[in-house]
């Protein structure tokens, strides 16, 4: 079960995420990403950014221990 979501997109050097506390800033510290809820949230967020940026909603899954 996923434990959060985050809007990504891809670059050269692989996925950039949507950065906490910004309206269009990417980072590539998954740790740093905002954080949603639910896909339906994430996506409704990746929607609402310029298309240029081609964004994308991604579960995140919690490491097992």
């Amino acid at each position: 079960m996923a434990s959060s979501v985050v809007v990504a997109r891809s670059n050269t050097n692989g996925l950039e995420y949507l950065a906490e506390g910004a309206r269009v800033a990417w980072t590539e510290a998954s740790d740093l990403a905002q954080q949603f809820q639910t896909v339906r949230d994430a996506t409704r967020a990746a929607m609402r950014l310029p298309s240029r940026f081609r964004a994308f909603a991604l579960p995140v899954h919690e490491p097992a221990n």
